[in-house]
């Protein structure tokens, strides 16, 4: 069966590491068919991947935007709009909002206890500011944190060490945890509309993450307020809320996306082209697909 992923992040992202071309060859051996590079409140990366799309290769432009809608922080996807200085300016942005969290994330880990060496976590950052996976990074690699109890399970053996950076991340910055900072990010309202009026289409990604219960509710919500698809298959969403969702899109009209979220060293266990679905969920996404490759966008 065809391989689509439509969620992926290349080294633009603040929080991923691989070149586009290295992602997109990744891509290619795995077997994906179609694709969106999907970074973090950037667009940048579509100019090089591009170049890569062929008749056996379909690539679509992506973003995947920071907003907060009733309340709560979520990540609004964007397909198939035309880059414009719009998207530069969500990028600096969202750049504008991290300089003034990072010194305060920091000052709350050492609060906690944990060393951090700042040089150590300017080279993992590698030019960029500093995300939370790295400074989860730089406080497990640095010796003086050895005997910290906090660490224990992220380190080998431990029950967090499958993915022991989104894990800290997780469990040190999510909602309501020790060093979580609470942050109002642009209304998914605005960027849905800003995907619209560049030619795209908004798509909510991997609402599982987000919220644990009453998925449908907000997604009714968001809906009516300009999202047009929903991210069914995600490799945060287990079989039966996947089947949910994808239940919950047909009887509302909405887009069926699919996407792996692959990051790379951060998330080591989510490769590309890994979403599961069955032949009549694949034609629901395949009409997505020709909708936005033929840039007429309306549900």
């Amino acid at each position: 069966m065809e391989k689509i992923d439509l969620h992926m992040h290349s080294h633009y992202s603040d929080d991923a590491d691989y070149p586009v071309a290295e992602l997109i060859a990744r891509c290619l051996r795995e077997g994906v068919t179609t694709l969106a590079v999907t970074d973090h409140n950037s667009a940048f990366s579509f100019a090089e991947s591009i170049k890569w799309r062929s008749d056996s290769l379909n690539i679509i432009s992506g973003i995947e935007i920071d907003c907060t809608f009733q309340g709560r922080n979520f990540h609004l996807l964007g397909y198939g709009f035309t880059p414009s200085d719009d998207f530069s300016l969500v990028y600096e942005n969202f750049n504008n909002i991290q300089r003034e969290l990072v010194p305060v994330k920091l000052t709350k880990l050492r609060e906690l206890g944990f060393f951090i060496d700042d040089e150590h976590l300017i080279r993992l950052a590698n030019g960029r500011l500093p995300q939370e996976e790295q400074m989860g990074e730089a406080i497990l690699e640095d010796e003086r944190n050895a005997g910290n109890s906090l660490l224990l399970p992220y380190r080998s053996g431990g029950e967090r060490a499958d993915m022991p950076l989104i894990n800290f991340y997780w469990d040190f910055f999510g909602p309501n945890k020790a060093c979580y900072q609470p942050v109002t990010y642009p209304a998914l309202e605005d960027m849905a509309d800003l995907i619209r009026n560049n030619g795209g289409i908004p798509v909510i990604a991997h609402i599982g993450a987000n919220l644990k219960e009453e998925h449908e509710a907000m997604l009714e919500l968001m809906l009516e307020s300009g999202v047009a698809g929903i991210e069914v298959f995600s490799s945060y969403h287990d079989e039966a809320l996947a089947q949910r969702l994808y239940n919950f899109a047909c009887e509302q009209g909405a887009y069926v996306t699919c996407g792996s979220d692959f990051h790379g060293r951060n998330k080591p266990k989510i490769e590309v082209g890994t979403c599961q679905y069955n032949r009549e969920q694949l034609a629901e996404i395949q009409r997505f697909i020709d909708v936005v490759s033929k840039g007429s966008h309306q549900a």
